[in-house]
C-alpha cells in the first residue's frame, strides 16, 4: 500500500543507517568567502537527541498529518506550517501554522491556505530579507482513473513578518489543472493536449532561498505521468523557478547536472553556502518506477548556481532532503530515511536522520537517528537553528498522525 501510494503521489510527484549514537553529528545563515576563510575549522560534532519529543498535532487515524516546514520570524517566533488531510493524498488537504517560542510549547493551529476543490500540499516557508515570509507548495489535482493526466502545480504566497493573511497566490509553472477533454498519448506514450504539445506539471518539496534580488524555488517533474507505461514518461532534470519581481512572475532554469542513467530526480533541496558555492540533494528512483529505490545524491555548484558538478550518491536511501546552514559553518542534511538494501528487497524499517559536513558538503558523517518509525512512514523534516547551540526539527509521526518537533543540542570541536 505505501509503494502505491507513493505511485500515485510523487511517485515523482511529479508530490507530495544504521543510526550511530544518540551523541552524534550538522542554514539559512549565509556567510561569505571571507568569513568562511577565517572561520576556525570544526574537526567533529556531537548531537544529543532528546528521548522526549513534543506532540505539536495529534490524530487517532481520522486525519492524515505531513510535510512541515519551520522558519524563524523577525519578531522571534518559530513558525510551523504542514499539510492536513484526510489521507496522504486526496482532495481535502489544506495547510495550517503554529508559533513557538521555544520549540517545544506551540500555539494552536490556524488555517492559512485551503482551496477546497484541490488538494494543498507540501508547505514550505522562508522568511526574505524584506522580512515578509515566502510560502512555495503545490496543488494536486486528482482525476477518477488514469485515462487523462494527474496534474499538480506549484504556487507561491507571501505574507507581513507575522506569517498571517497571505496575499493571493501566485502559480508559478504554467499549466492547467485539469485537461480531461484536450489530452491524449501519444505514440511515444507522452500526454500531449490538443495542439500536440507535450503536458508539465511541477512539484516543489523545499523552501526557496534568496540570491541578489532573486527568488528561487527548487523544483522536480516535467512530463506528466503515465501510470499505464510509467517507463515511457520522460525524466525530467531538476529546474530553478526564478522570480526577479518578488515572485509577480516566474522564469524555469534547468539544473545541468549529469545523473546515471535511467533516473529519476526528486524533492531537491538547495542550500546557499556562501556567494558561489551552492549545495544540492536529491532523492532518486532507479528504472521504470519514480517510488523504486534510490540513492541520496549530491551536486554542488562553485560559481553561484551557474554550472553544476556531476550527481554523486551520498550512500544512503532517503527522502525529502533538508539542507540547513548553521552559524558554526557547519551543514546539516536531514531526511526520511529508508533501510533498504537493494532493489530486489522490501524495506525493513523507517527512521528520521539526519548528518553533517564540516567542510562545505564535501564528504557527510554517519547517519543520526532522531525516531525509529519501523515501518510507517514518517519525516519530511523541517530544522531551524535557535540560540544556545540548539536546533528545532519538526517532522511527521509515523503513519501520518500528528507533527513531532524535538530539540536538538550540539557541542563542536575545532582543529588546532
Amino acid at each position: 500500500m505505501k509503494i502505491f501510494i507513493f505511485l500515485i503521489l510523487a511517485v515523482f510527484l511529479f508530490s507530495c543507517g544504521e543510526s550511530t549514537d544518540n551523541e552524534n553529528t550538522d542554514i539559512d545563515t549565509e556567510i561569505s568567502d571571507e568569513d568562511t576563510q577565517e572561520q576556525p575549522l570544526i574537526e567533529s560534532m556531537t548531537f544529543t537527541i532528546p528521548e522526549e519529543k513534543t506532540d505539536i498535532v495529534t490524530s487517532n487515524g481520522s486525519k492524515h498529518y505531513a510535510f512541515p516546514d519551520i522558519a524563524k520570524l523577525e519578531n522571534g517566533k518559530i513558525m510551523l506550517v504542514y499539510r492536513q488531510g484526510s489521507g496522504h493524498a486526496e482532495d481535502s488537504g489544506r495547510i495550517l501554522s503554529h508559533y513557538s517560542d521555544d520549540g517545544v510549547n506551540w500555539s494552536d493551529p490556524e488555517m492559512i491556505m485551503d482551496d477546497n476543490t484541490i488538494d494543498d500540499r507540501d508547505p514550505s516557508i522562508a522568511v526574505l530579507s524584506s522580512g515578509r515570509v515566502a510560502m512555495n507548495w503545490f496543488q494536486y489535482n486528482y482525476p477518477t482513473d488514469y485515462n487523462e493526466p494527474w496534474m499538480h502545480h506549484i504556487m507561491f504566497s507571501t505574507s507581513e513578518s507575522s506569517g498571517l493573511n497571505f496575499d493571493d497566490s501566485v502559480q508559478v509553472d504554467p499549466g492547467l489543472f485539469s485537461y480531461t477533454t484536450v489530452a491524449e498519448l501519444n505514440e511515444n506514450g507522452i500526454w500531449v493536449d490538443d495542439q500536440e504539445n507535450e503536458i508539465k506539471s511541477y512539484a516543489s518539496s523545499s523552501s526557496i532561498i534568496e540570491d541578489n534580488g532573486k527568488i528561487i524555488i527548487p523544483a522536480y517533474g516535467g512530463n506528466s505521468l503515465n501510470f499505464k507505461a510509467m517507463s515511457k514518461t520522460p525524466k525530467g532534470p531538476i529546474v530553478l523557478f526564478i522570480s526577479d519581481d518578488d515572485g509577480k512572475t516566474w522564469s524555469m532554469k534547468p539544473v545541468q547536472a549529469k545523473a546515471p542513467e535511467n533516473t529519476w530526480l526528486q524533492e531537491p533541496a538547495l542550500l546557499k553556502v556562501n556567494d558561489k558555492k551552492w549545495i544540492l540533494q536529491v532523492r532518486t528512483a532507479l528504472g521504470a518506477s519514480p517510488s523504486n529505490r534510490g540513492e541520496l545524491m549530491q551536486s554542488v555548484s562553485d560559481d553561484d548556481g551557474k554550472t553544476w558538478s556531476d550527481y554523486k550518491s551520498l550512500g544512503v536511501v532517503a527522502h525529502a532532503p533538508e539542507l540547513l546552514l548553521l552559524n558554526n559553518g557547519a551543514l546539516i542534511s536531514s531526511f526520511r530515511w529508508l533501510d533498504w538494501i537493494d532493489a530486489g528487497s522490501d524495506i525493513k524499517r523507517e527512521a528520521v536522520s539526519m548528518m553533517y559536513s564540516s567542510d562545505n558538503g564535501e564528504t557527510w558523517s554517519e547517519l543520526i537517528e532522531i525516531e525509529d518509525c519501523g515501518l510507517a512512514e514518517c519525516g519530511y523534516p523541517g530544522m531551524v537553528e535557535i540560540e544556545n547551540n540548539r536546533i528545532i526539527i519538526v517532522y511527521y509521526s509515523p503513519g501520518g498522525l500528528g507533527i513531532r518537533s524535538a530539540v536538538i543540542t550540539f557541542k563542536e570541536s575545532y582543529k588546532n
